[in-house]
């Protein structure tokens, strides 16, 4: 099992610590081989999945229709997993083409760990483990720049955690498998339950929790900090970037929110048009003042508008006097009482774990 344990802990890691330079890795390629991207991404994974087929076609020798059939399955998930995560961009969708195959794999690794195992968590241990993955993975990505984490994300990677693991079991069925938990050992699978739920809720709570900012001309709008701390954090930055404005991306390092979130109402102004620009504008001015005073690295030349371009927009739409609800954030962001959250978060954990060590116990 050591080995097994460290091939796919070496492998978790590396995965990890590669999320911060997935762009600066892409863009390497694109520049040694241009216009041969696609081609070299697309042509790694289907030589992957190739090699797998192959490999489970000379491997199966008995019980061939049901294998088979499982491995058809988790196929015809990895083509759900494709369509679904399509977005039209050729480059991002096979990045994530190539992000199924990563977690496949990830999950060939953990049920390796786990086969011998005669009970249900053989199954249960190297999902949960490679859910732990996926959510440090996209924390990391959350935390640094140009990169997105959300639980949306999770789920994906979790979606292709199942399509590995069903190729797995075709592979490589479990010697037994009950639904039963082995009376022996339920409270390291309770524990494992505990801490992989307790990561994820720690990801959510500081991804999707936030504040619901309500300002009497410029709107509401959804923020990870109130009224009063955007206020701050805009004298800080207010004198901070006087001598040191963010104009250089620095992929590895910790991602300024504030900034972040600046950038979403930027994008938000500049794509929309009539009471949409005029209300995001004023969100900027009032919230986010240092984004339009100095550069950043993604608006090197400044993202004020110039005078007359303001006085123009407010005499159209300046007097409507309508409730402005900006969507500039990205991803979800729930008004939840933190309070109430984790109280929910620890009851919840409380009752899985209680389930699971009483389904260990002896039957009397």
């Amino acid at each position: 099992m050591r080995p097994r344990l460290i091939a796919a802990i070496s492998a978790s890691i590396a995965v990890i610590i590669a999320a911060p330079f997935v762009g600066q890795i892409r863009g390497a390629i694109q520049s040694a081989v241009p216009g041969q991207y696609r081609l070299i991404i697309g042509g790694t994974i289907a030589g992957a999945i190739a090699i797998a087929l192959a490999g489970a076609f000379i491997r199966i020798r008995e019980r061939r229709l049901p294998r088979y059939g499982v491995i058809a399955a988790s196929v015809g998930g990895g083509v759900v997993y494709a369509w679904l995560t399509a977005t039209g961009n050729a480059n991002v969708d096979v990045v994530e083409r190539f992000h199924f195959v990563e977690y496949g794999l990830l999950a060939f690794l953990f049920y390796r760990v786990w086969r011998d195992r005669t009970d249900v968590a053989a199954l249960l241990f190297p999902m949960l483990a490679g859910i732990i993955v996926g959510t440090l993975d996209e924390g990391v990505q959350w935390l640094v720049p140009a990169r997105v984490g959300e639980l949306h994300d999770v789920l994906l990677d979790a979606a292709a955690l199942a399509c590995g693991l069903a190729f797995s079991i075709g592979l490589e069925p479990p010697v037994s498998l009950t639904s039963q938990l082995d009376r022996e050992k339920p409270r390291g699978l309770a524990a494992f339950v505990a801490v992989s739920m307790a990561i994820l809720a720690a990801f959510f709570a500081v991804v999707h929790l936030g504040h619901e900012v309500d300002d009497a001309e410029a709107g509401r709008f959804l923020s990870r900090f109130t009224a009063e701390e955007l206020r701050q954090a805009a004298r800080d930055r207010s004198v901070k970037w006087r001598s040191e404005p963010p104009t250089t991306l620095h992929r590895v390092s910790i991602e300024d929110q504030y900034l972040a979130e600046g950038l979403w109402h930027i994008q938000r102004r500049n794509e929309g048009v009539g009471l949409h620009t005029w209300k995001e504008n004023l969100i900027l001015e009032r919230f986010f003042a240092p984004m339009l005073e100095f550069p950043t690295y993604s608006t090197p030349s400044g993202a004020r508008w110039p005078p007359e371009q303001r006085a123009n927009v407010e005499a159209t739409e300046g007097s409507d006097s309508t409730v402005y609800i900006s969507e500039a954030n990205p991803f979800p962001i729930y008004v939840w009482s933190p309070l109430t959250y984790w109280a929910s978060v620890a009851a919840l954990i409380a009752v899985v774990v209680f389930s699971i060590i009483r389904a260990g116990e002896p039957r009397r």
